[in-house]
């Protein structure tokens, strides 16, 4: 009696999306997996990033009817390769699918905490963190007590960001879109948080950033960098982490 073969399901890319990404844009398809060989690594992935990031690349770069790309944690299931084993913790790009088979190019072994959750090293011991503290530090060359303007502050880089300006006993002004997220801002001593949703963004950072700003770590783009450009202080730094505010229109970010 033949063996059945293991599935596992996929989210691919069927259409490209028309400003907001939609759910008609994509699709779960089950795929059968193929055998482990020489040099394979079969990997479980356990969790998955929705990042600001992947949105350009759904209109051009990411391949049609092919599962999406991107970060991804997960553990070896099968290895038929000296550089891993059964059980180790990976992570890797190859992310929107439950099952991961690889020759363990782009894959890298996780030294994991078992105190920490895997989760963080998708987010403040991971990528985010990585650009928060580059982008914050080395790029904008935060000093202790400088004005500092985070746009998207609730946001996976910029709440870290936010936090790292604190304990430098900056001065912070986030915005955010939600009273939720404003909230949570508040609660992390944020000193003032804006909900540009409610009010004009170069209004609301007009009163806010009455000495100005030393550093803007821009998320966003578009309005928010118009406003804070004015508030600029003399020697200020603009480290450019993103431009959320046009990756639903790509000409846009080409234009």
């Amino acid at each position: 009696m033949e063996t059945a073969m293991a599935k596992t399901i996929e989210v691919h890319l069927i259409k490209r999306p028309d400003g907001m990404p939609a759910e008609s844009d994509f699709a779960f398809i089950e795929k059968t997996l193929p055998e482990t060989r020489d040099g394979d690594i079969l990997i479980e992935n356990l969790f998955m990033s929705v990042d600001p990031a992947m949105r350009p690349r759904l209109s051009k770069g990411q391949a049609m009817n092919e599962a999406i790309g991107g970060p991804a944690t997960g553990r070896v299931i099968q290895s038929k390769n000296v550089g891993f084993k059964e059980g180790d913790i990976v992570q890797h790009r190859m992310s929107f699918r439950q099952h991961t088979l690889s020759d363990g190019k782009g894959v890298t072994k996780l030294d994991a905490d078992p105190a920490i959750p895997l989760t963080a090293y998708m987010h403040v011991l991971g990528n985010g963190g990585f650009v928060a503290y580059g982008g914050l530090l080395e790029i904008g060359k935060l000093k202790d007590g400088e004005q500092v303007f985070v746009s998207t502050a609730a946001g996976s880089v910029g709440s870290i960001v936010a936090q790292i300006a604190k304990i430098k006993g900056c001065y912070v002004i986030g915005s955010t879109g939600s009273d939720d997220k404003a909230e949570w801002l508040k609660s992390l001593g944020i000193d003032v948080v804006i909900n540009y949703k409610k009010e004009p963004i170069r209004d609301a950072l007009k009163r806010a950033a009455v000495k100005g700003i030393d550093v803007y770590f821009d998320n966003v783009g578009g309005d928010h960098l118009n406003a804070a450009l004015p508030r600029m202080n003399l020697l200020g730094r603009i480290p450019v982490c993103g431009m959320v505010s046009a990756y639903n229109n790509p000409g846009a970010l080409s234009a």
